[in-house]
């Protein structure tokens, strides 16, 4: 629980930065609340990593959660676990640096700390099996930050868009250019995602054998999989139907384009809810043994 909540922390992190850099370019007057935003649930993924620490030196000492404060120090100094944890706390200082500023150095500085972020979560996967610094790390890192960046961006935007009040026309075609920008952002995240997701699998299948992954672990990938559907097929009809309606829709009537405004932020919550889920399958799956027992 508490590795998914530092997943969902981490993708409305990514979520909040990438919406205001979008918001940015428009002048949108929502750039300083989306700023604090950031700030804010950046403290989230510091507070769930500390928590998170703790758990694990209380697993690995095998004592109560109670009095797992002197195992924590033995932890981060004597573990692979600690030094990743090291790495990706490091990340959330970094993107914290960039505060509440709204421009280019400060984005650059938050999205440092992102990748390096990354960087400590992977190490701490299944990807790190086979030693750090490898390219099956690598790939596990690009595919952790356009997984954040689709599943944050569309959760952000769900607030943004329901927040904004877009009755007269200008108001609307920012609105457009914002949905526009956002189903662009989520389609090249999606194509990464999925390269990614094909070269795991590949080294899965390699290494363990399909016979060899566990039921739990086979499960768990398949609803991860069946969630992941469903969130393209929703931005897909977003993007094919209720775009261009919204598109359409501006020099026309106000009640069809209110009408495709609602239809559009529905089926975006719809795809945020998916994504939610999307992440929570995901930390499970990293937390799961991947190998079948062969014993009985």
């Amino acid at each position: 629980m508490v590795a998914a909540t530092q997943d969902v922390l981490f993708a409305l992190a990514v979520g909040t930065l990438a919406s205001s850099a979008m918001l940015w370019q428009q002048g949108r007057a929502s750039l300083a609340t989306l700023a604090h935003w950031r700030w804010g649930v950046l403290c989230g993924p510091a507070l769930a990593c500390g928590l998170y620490l703790w758990l694990q030196a209380a697993i690995m000492s095998g004592a109560p959660p109670g009095d797992a404060g002197p195992a924590v120090v033995t932890v981060l100094t004597q573990s692979h676990f600690g030094i990743a944890w090291v790495v990706g706390f490091s990340g959330v200082v970094i993107a914290g640096l960039a505060g509440t500023r709204a421009s280019r150095p400060a984005w650059l500085i938050a999205t440092a700390g992102v990748i390096v972020y990354a960087s400590g979560k992977a190490a701490a996967t299944h990807a790190a099996d086979a030693g750090d610094f490898t390219l099956r790390e690598a790939v596990q890192v690009i595919d952790l930050c356009p997984t954040a960046l689709w599943a944050g961006s569309v959760i952000v935007a769900v607030c943004e868009l329901h927040c904004r009040d877009d009755s007269s026309s200008a108001l609307s075609a920012r609105r457009v250019a914002f949905c526009t920008q956002l189903l662009h952002l989520a389609t090249v995240a999606l194509a990464v995602v999925i390269v990614t997701g094909l070269y795991n699998a590949t080294q899965n299948m390699a290494h363990l054998g399909a016979p060899l992954l566990s039921v739990l672990y086979r499960q768990m990938l398949a609803l991860k999989l069946a969630f992941v559907t469903l969130a393209v097929m929703l931005g897909g009809y977003n993007r094919m139907i209720y775009l261009p309606r919204l598109e359409s829709a501006m020099t026309g009537d106000g009640a069809v384009l209110l009408h495709a405004q609602r239809g559009f932020d529905r089926l975006l919550a719809v795809e945020a809810l998916a994504m939610v889920a999307v992440l929570m399958v995901a930390a499970v799956l990293a937390h799961t043994s991947p190998l079948r027992t062969l014993s009985g």
